[in-house]
C-alpha cells in the first residue's frame, strides 16, 4: 500500500471513531454516518488504494470533509442551540445540512472515479465567540518563514520504504509506540526532503500537524525562542477546541504571548491546550521539527533536546512520555555529539538512520531524481545510473550535480558537464559533497572555455578576492538579503575594492545559491553543507570564507548606511495626535521610505560590531552614531518597522565590546543610556512615534538625551587624578571637602562648583577620610601614610604638624560634637583621641580591636566612641578617660562595616560582612531584638533618619532596606533599582529622601516615607561612586567617585519643562525648572480655549484650534485632558494624543475630579511652545 494511503486511511479510521462515539446521541446524524461509513469501505478497497499514488489531491479533500462531519456531529448540541438562538428551525436546519454534506461525498467519490479533482467540500461554522478569540491569539510570537516547504518535497516515487515506515509508526497505536522518531544522518541525505513530505502529507489528509525548521541562515530571528508557541499556533489554525484553549491560556497570562521561555511554551501554550483538545486524544497529533542542528550552538538547544528526551531536571515540565500516546515528533538533524548524548537509549525516542537506508533504494532514487532533473537534454538511461552510483547515497551531490550539468556553462555543453562530474573521484566518501563543491566553483573561476583562454593570474586572483567578499556577506548576514540589498551594503564597505556588482559573482552560482534570478528572492546557500565546507579552510582551500572580515565589513556598511539614509520623520508621520495604526497610509510610506538594506542595517548593526573583534576605526564610527542626532532617527525607524524591542537585548553587548578601552567608556555609557531609555519610552513610541520627539524628549533632562531625569549642577568638579574616596559638606553648606587617592584633598565653592585655592598637599598616600569640625573653621584627613591631619577650612593651610601615632592606614576620622577632640580608626587595630586645638593624643591608644578598625564615631553628646572592626566587633568608649565602656559587642559574624548613633544616642546600628544589620543600646551595650535580616550579601553602609525612627542600609545585593528602628522590622519591601553593590547611603537633612550611590555609577534618590525611586538615576560618574552626601539644607548632594571627579547635584530637579515654539524648535525648554504638581485643567477665555498643566496662565498651550475642533462649549470649559494612569497618555475623550507621562510622574497627575488649579501640588508643565497635533513636526528645523 503506498504510504499515503496508510497515512490517510490512519486519519479516516480516527475521524470515523470520533464519529461512532457522537452517533447515538441523536438519530438525526444517523444517515449521515452511514454515508461516511460507505466512503471508508470504499476507500479502504484494494482497487481503489492502488490508484492512491495519482489520485492523492482528491483522498485528501475526502479526508478533510470527513473531519468537517466529524466537527459538526461532535458539536452538534451546541449548534441546535445557535440555530434556536437565531429563531430558525432546528429540523429543517440539520436536514438541509446532512443532505449537502451527503451531496458532497456523492460527488467526491465520483470525482474519485473519474479522476477529477474539483472544488466540492462545504463546511459548516461554528457558532464560537470567533472576535474573542481573535483578540486573545493576536500578537503572538510566531516563526514567519519556519513552516512547511513544499519546494522540499521528495519526488513522487521516491524514498517509499522510509516513508511508508514513519506512516506506520504515525498510525501505531498503544502506549509502548516511541513519542520521537529521530531522522539522523549526514548533511546531504535528504533529511529535510522526508520530513516536508511528511508533514504535507498529513496537511493534505486533514490531519492535526505542524512543521518547524530551523535554518542557519536565521539565527539572528532566534527562533529557537519561538518554537512551541509556533507549532501551538499552527495547530490551533486548524483545530476548533485547540483554539479556543490556547486563546483561554493567554488570556489568563498574557504575557505567554511573547514569552521566549520554551519551557513555559511546552506546558501552557502546547500541552495543556492539547489536552483540553479532545481531537488530540482521537488521532495522531504530528509535530515535524526540521534542521534541530541548525537551532543554534549546545547552549541554545538544551532545553528543547531535554523536553524531547524527557529529561528536564525541572519535575514540573511535562515529561513527552505522560501525554497522549497520540502525540508524534519527526526531528531530523545531523547526529552531533549533544544530540545523540541525550537521545541515546531514551525508550520512547525511535532513531532512523539514513545511513541505515539499504544503498540499492537509495541509488535507486536518487537515479529517478536525476532522471527528471536532466530531461530532455538527451542523457541515456545508463548515464543516470553512472550519475545515481557516484551520488553515494547523497541526494545534495545529486542536486548540485543536476545544476552543475543543467548550466548555464559558457562554452560547455551538458555532455562536457556530465563528463567532468563523473570522473571526479574524491578519496575518501565523507568529502564526496566539497569534491562537488571544489568542481563547480573551480569551474566558475576558470574561465571561458568556449576560447581555451584561461583567466591570467592576476584576473584570477581578483575574481577568488570578489567570489570571497560575497560569500563572506551572504553567510554573515543575519538574514537573507536580495540582490539590491546585497549591493547597498556593499556601496559602504570600508574598502573600495569590495564596491562592485554582486551579479558578477552569483549569476554564475545558480546550483549553490538561490535567489540567483529573481531579483526579489533573497539570496542564500541552497544546503548548510555549502557553508560549511566554505568555512572549513582544510576542505575549501583557496574558496575559504574568512567570516571575521566579513562580520567587520557588515558593521562598518551599516552604519554608514544609517549615516546616509536615517532622517527625521522620514515617513511623514502626520500628526501627534494619532497613534501609528490610524495614520492612514503609514504601512505604505513604511515600506517605501524605509529600504530593506536600511532596516537590516538598523536591526543588526550591534549584531555584527560585537561579533567582530575590537577595532579602534569601527569604534569610532559607533561613537559617531550615538554622538549624532541620527540616534533618535535610529529609534524612529526601529519603531516604525516594530523592531524597537530587538534592540533592548543587544545594547548591552556594545557595552562589553568597549570593555578594556576607557577611551571609549562614553559610548558604552551611552548604549545603557539608550537601553534604559527604550524600556521607558519604548512602548510609547511604538504606540505613536511622533511622541519620540514630543513627549520622551521632553522628559529627558537636556544634558543627557536619553534616560537621565536628574540634572547635575554644572559640570563635574574635575581636580584630582585618582579616584575620590571622601566627600563632606561644611556644617553650612558653602563648601565641599574632598579625598582622594591622589593624596591630595580640594576644597570646592559649593555655590559655584569652582575649585578654592589650591589642592591641599602634605599626605605622601592616599586620603582615606575627610571630615569638617562643626563650626566649619577646620578640616581633619586620615590617609593611608599613617597619619591625621588638620586644615584650616579658609585658607588651606596646614594646622600644625602630622598628628603621628597610628602604625598603619588611618581608615576613619570623626570630629567630636563641640570640635575639641578627633578620633581615628585604623589599619593597626587602635582607636585614637586627639585634641583638635594642639594636634597632641590625648591618652594612650584605645586598645581592644584584634584587626583593623573600620568605622569610628561619636555620641551626639560627646561622651562615648564607637567603632567597628573586621574582628568582628563593636566597642564603646569613654571619651573622657579612653577607657572601653563594658564588654564588647559582639553577635556579628564577620567585618563590622558601618557603624552609627541614633540621633539620641541611645542607640547604636551596625552594619556587618555577614549580611546583617544590628542595633543595641548604647548604655548596656546589649543588643536590641535579634539581627535585622534581609540582605543577601555583605551590608556597606548604615544609617538612622533624623528623627531617629527609621534605619537606612545599603548592600552588596544591589538592594536598599528600610527598618523600623524601634522594632527592627523591615519596613516595606527592598528598594530595588541599582545594579550593583550600593556603597553608600544617606538620609536628607529633613528625612523625606534617602541618597543612594553604587558601583553601577549611578546615585539614587528615594522617597523615605514610600521606598519610591524619585525619578530616574543621576548618571553623569563613569566609575563606581564611593561617597555621596546630602547638603546641610538637603538642597543638593555630591558625590565623589572613582572616575576622579565630584560632581554636585540639585536635590530638588525632578523634571524639565515640556515646551517648544515654532521660534525655538525644540520640544524640551532651554532652562532647567522644577516642575511643581499641579492637576490638569482647560478653561475658557472667550473663544480661545486654555489648555494648562500649570498655575501660570503663560504656560498654555498655544495653537488648540486643531486640538479643539469639534469641541462644543461645555467640552472647552471643562476638564477635558486628563491622563489615563495606565497607559500613561494625556489625551481628549476624542483620544487625541496630547503627550505621554512616564510611570514615575503619573500618580500627580492623575485627580479627574480636579475643578480648581491648586498651584504647588504636583508638577506644572510649560506648553506655551510646544508642537503639537499637524505642527509638531517643527519640534525640529528640517
Amino acid at each position: 500500500v503506498h504510504p499515503y494511503a496508510k497515512m490517510a486511511l490512519g486519519v479516516l479510521s480516527c475521524a470515523a471513531k470520533i464519529i461512532l462515539a457522537q452517533a447515538g446521541r441523536d438519530e438525526a446524524v444517523l444517515e449521515l454516518f452511514k454515508k461516511i461509513c460507505e466512503v471508508y469501505n470504499f476507500i479502504s478497497q484494494d482497487d481503489t488504494l492502488r490508484q492512491i499514488s495519482s489520485m492523492r489531491i482528491i483522498l485528501g479533500k475526502i479526508s478533510r470533509q470527513t473531519h468537517e462531519c466529524a466537527n459538526f456531529i461532535k458539536n452538534y448540541s451546541k449548534t441546535k442551540n445557535f440555530w434556536k438562538r437565531l429563531e430558525k428551525n432546528v429540523v429543517s436546519e440539520t436536514q438541509d445540512t446532512i443532505k449537502k454534506y451527503k451531496g458532497v461525498f456523492d460527488r467526491l467519490l465520483q470525482n474519485f472515479r473519474d479522476k477529477v479533482a474539483r472544488h466540492v467540500t462545504i463546511h459548516v461554522h461554528e457558532a464560537i465567540h470567533v472576535d474573542r478569540i481573535e483578540v486573545a491569539l493576536s500578537g503572538m510570537t510566531y516563526a514567519e518563514g519556519a513552516g512547511l516547504d513544499t519546494k522540499r518535497e521528495c519526488l513522487q516515487g521516491t524514498r517509499t520504504e522510509i516513508l511508508s515506515q514513519i506512516t506506520e509508526w504515525i498510525n501505531c497505536t498503544g502506549d509502548n509506540v516511541p513519542r520521537v522518531l529521530w531522522l539522523s544522518g549526514p548533511a546531504g541525505k535528504g533529511k529535510s526532503a522526508i520530513a516536508h513530505t511528511i508533514a504535507k502529507w498529513y496537511e493534505d489528509v486533514g490531519g492535526l500537524g505542524s512543521c518547524y525548521s530551523f535554518d542557519r541562515q536565521r539565527e539572528a530571528n532566534r527562533r529557537h525562542e519561538k518554537i512551541f508557541s509556533t507549532i501551538a499556533r499552527d495547530l490551533a489554525d486548524h483545530d476548533p477546541e485547540m483554539r479556543r484553549a490556547l486563546a483561554d491560556a493567554v488570556q489568563a497570562a498574557n504575557s505567554l504571548k511573547k514569552t521566549a521561555d520554551i519551557i513555559q511554551q511546552w506546558e501552557k501554550l502546547l500541552i495543556e491546550p492539547l489536552e483540553k483538545s479532545s481531537r488530540s486524544t482521537g488521532e495522531p497529533v504530528v509535530i515535524v521539527i526540521d534542521a534541530l542542528d541548525e537551532s543554534g550552538g549546545v547552549e541554545t538547544r538544551r532545553d528543547l533536546l531535554r523536553i524531547l528526551a524527557g529529561k528536564h531536571p525541572n519535575p514540573a515540565v511535562p515529561k513527552i512520555t505522560e501525554l497522549s500516546d497520540k502525540l508524534r515528533f519527526i526531528v531530523t538533524s545531523r547526529p552531533l555529539g549533544d544530540i545523540k548524548d541525550e537521545f541515546r537509549d531514551v525508550r520512547h525516542i525511535l532513531a532512523i538512520s539514513m545511513d541505515d537506508i539499504p544503498p540499492e533504494f537509495a541509488k535507486r532514487d536518487i537515479r529517478a531524481y536525476v532522471s527528471k532533473e536532466l530531461e530532455g537534454l538527451n542523457f541515456q538511461d545508463k548515464q543516470f545510473a553512472v550519475l545515481a552510483e557516484k551520488a553515494d547515497g547523497l541526494f545534495q551531490w545529486a542536486h548540485l550535480a543536476c545544476g552543475y550539468i543543467r548550466g548555464p556553462n559558457s562554452g560547455i555543453s551538458p555532455i562536457d558537464c556530465y563528463k567532468a562530474v563523473v570522473s571526479h573521484n574524491p578519496a575518501e566518501r565523507s568529502n564526496l559533497l566539497h569534491g562537488m563543491y571544489r568542481l563547480i566553483l573551480t569551474d566558475i573561476t576558470k574561465g571561458d572555455a568556449s576560447t581555451d583562454v584561461q583567466h591570467p593570474q592576476n584576473l584570477r586572483s581578483i575574481t577568488l578576492a570578489r567570489f570571497r567578499s560575497v560569500m563572506g556577506q551572504i553567510l554573515s548576514t543575519a538574514e537573507p538579503l536580495t540582490l539590491a540589498c546585497l549591493n547597498a551594503m556593499r556601496h559602504h564597505f570600508p574598502t573600495r575594492e569590495d564596491d562592485f556588482d554582486v551579479e558578477l559573482v552569483v549569476k554564475s552560482m545558480g546550483s549553490l545559491l538561490s535567489g540567483t534570478t529573481n531579483p526579489d528572492s533573497p539570496i542564500r546557500p541552497l544546503h548548510a553543507s555549502f557553508r560549511d565546507f566554505l568555512t572549513d579552510q582544510s576542505s575549501s582551500k583557496e574558496f575559504f570564507i574568512d567570516l571575521s572580515k566579513a562580520q567587520r565589513d557588515l558593521a562598518f556598511a551599516s552604519l554608514r548606511v544609517m549615516r546616509h539614509g536615517l532622517r527625521f520623520n522620514m515617513c511623514d508621520l502626520k500628526s501627534s495626535y494619532l497613534p501609528n495604526k490610524e495614520d492612514p497610509g503609514l504601512q505604505e510610506r513604511v515600506q517605501k521610505c524605509i529600504p530593506l538594506h536600511l532596516s537590516y542595517s538598523s536591526r543588526f548593526w550591534i549584531s555584527h560590531v560585537r561579533t567582530t573583534a575590537f577595532d579602534k576605526e569601527l569604534a569610532k564610527e559607533v561613537r559617531s552614531f550615538f554622538d549624532h542626532e541620527r540616534l533618535f532617527f535610529w529609534l524612529e525607524s526601529l519603531a516604525l518597522i516594530n523592531a524597537l524591542s530587538g534592540v533592548v537585548p543587544a545594547l548591552p553587548h556594545i557595552d562589553k565590546w568597549m570593555k578594556g578601552h576607557p577611551k571609549f567608556r562614553d559610548v558604552s555609557l551611552t548604549a545603557i543610556d539608550v537601553q534604559r531609555f527604550i524600556q521607558v519610552f519604548g512602548g510609547m513610541i511604538l504606540h505613536s512615534t511622533p511622541h519620540l520627539y514630543v513627549s520622551a524628549l521632553p522628559f529627558t533632562p537636556a544634558n543627557s538625551p536619553l534616560s537621565k531625569r536628574f540634572s547635575p549642577v554644572g559640570e563635574p568638579l574635575q581636580g584630582h587624578t585618582s579616584p575620590v574616596n571622601s566627600v563632606s559638606f561644611s556644617p553650612d553648606g558653602t563648601r565641599i571637602v574632598t579625598g582622594s587617592w591622589d593624596g591630595t584633598v580640594r576644597l570646592w565653592d559649593a555655590g559655584t562648583g569652582e575649585s578654592v585655592g589650591e589642592p591641599l598637599r602634605g599626605h605622601t598616600s592616599s586620603i582615606l577620610s575627610v571630615s569638617f569640625s562643626p563650626d566649619g573653621t577646620r578640616i581633619v584627613t586620615g590617609s593611608q601614610d599613617r597619619t591625621v591631619r588638620l586644615w584650616d577650612a579658609w585658607t588651606g593651610e596646614p594646622v600644625g604638624e602630622p598628628l603621628r601615632g597610628h602604625t598603619r592606614s588611618v581608615l576613619s576620622v570623626s570630629f567630636s560634637p563641640d570640635g575639641t577632640r578627633i578620633v581615628t580608626g585604623s589599619d593597626d587595630r587602635t582607636v585614637r583621641l586627639w585634641d583638635a586645638g594642639t594636634g597632641e593624643p590625648v591618652g594612650e591608644p584605645l586598645w581592644g580591636h584584634t584587626c583593623s578598625v573600620l568605622s569610628v564615631s561619636f555620641s551626639p553628646d560627646g561622651t562615648r566612641i564607637i567603632s567597628g572592626s573586621a574582628d568582628r566587633t563593636v566597642r564603646l568608649w569613654d571619651a573622657g578617660t579612653g577607657e572601653p565602656v563594658g564588654e564588647p559587642l559582639q553577635g556579628h559574624t564577620s567585618f563590622v562595616n558601618s557603624v552609627s548613633f541614633s540621633p539620641d544616642g541611645t542607640r547604636i546600628v551596625t552594619g556587618s560582612q555577614d549580611r546583617t544589620v544590628r542595633l543595641w543600646d548604647a548604655w548596656t551595650g546589649e543588643p536590641v531584638g535579634e539581627p535585622l535580616r534581609g540582605h543577601t550579601s555583605p551590608v556597606n553602609s548604615v544609617s538612622f533618619s533624623p528623627d531617629g525612627t527609621r534605619i537606612v542600609t545599603g548592600s552588596r545585593d544591589m538592594t536598599v532596606r528600610l527598618w523600623d528602628a524601634g522594632t527592627g522590622e523591615p519596613v516595606g519591601e527592598p528598594l530595588w533599582g541599582h545594579t550593583y553593590s550600593v556603597t553608600s547611603v544617606s538620609f536628607s537633612p529633613d528625612g523625606t529622601r534617602i541618597v543612594t550611590g553604587s558601583w553601577d555609577r549611578t546615585v539614587r534618590l528615594w522617597d523615605a516615607g514610600t521606598g519610591e525611586p524619585v525619578g530616574e538615576p543621576l548618571q553623569g560618574h563613569t566609575s563606581p561612586v564611593n561617597s555621596v552626601s546630602f547638603s546641610p539644607d538637603g538642597t543638593r548632594i555630591v558625590t565623589g567617585s572613582w572616575d576622579s571627579t565630584v560632581r554636585l547635584w540639585d536635590a530638588g530637579t525632578r523634571q524639565l519643562s515640556l515646551q517648544c515654539t515654532d521660534s525655538d524648535p525644540s520640544p524640551f525648554a532651554d532652562e532647567h525648572r522644577t516642575i511643581e504638581t499641579t492637576p490638569t485643567m482647560t478653561l475658557n477665555n472667550n473663544k480661545h480655549p486654555l489648555v494648562l498643566f500649570s498655575s501660570n496662565l503663560t504656560h498654555a498651550l498655544c495653537h488648540t484650534s486643531e486640538l479643539m475642533q469639534g469641541a462644543s462649549h461645555d467640552d472647552c470649559s471643562s476638564t477635558t485632558f486628563l491622563l489615563d494612569s495606565n497607559s500613561g497618555w494625556v489625551s481628549r475623550p476624542k483620544h487625541q494624543l496630547l503627550f505621554w507621562v512616564p510611570p514615575a510622574s503619573r500618580h500627580p497627575f492623575y485627580n479627574p475630579a480636579t475643578i480648581l488649579v491648586i498651584p504647588r501640588g504636583g508638577p506644572e508643565l510649560d506648553l506655551s511652545r510646544m508642537a503639537h497635533g499637524l505642527h509638531w513636526q517643527q519640534c525640529r528645523d528640517q
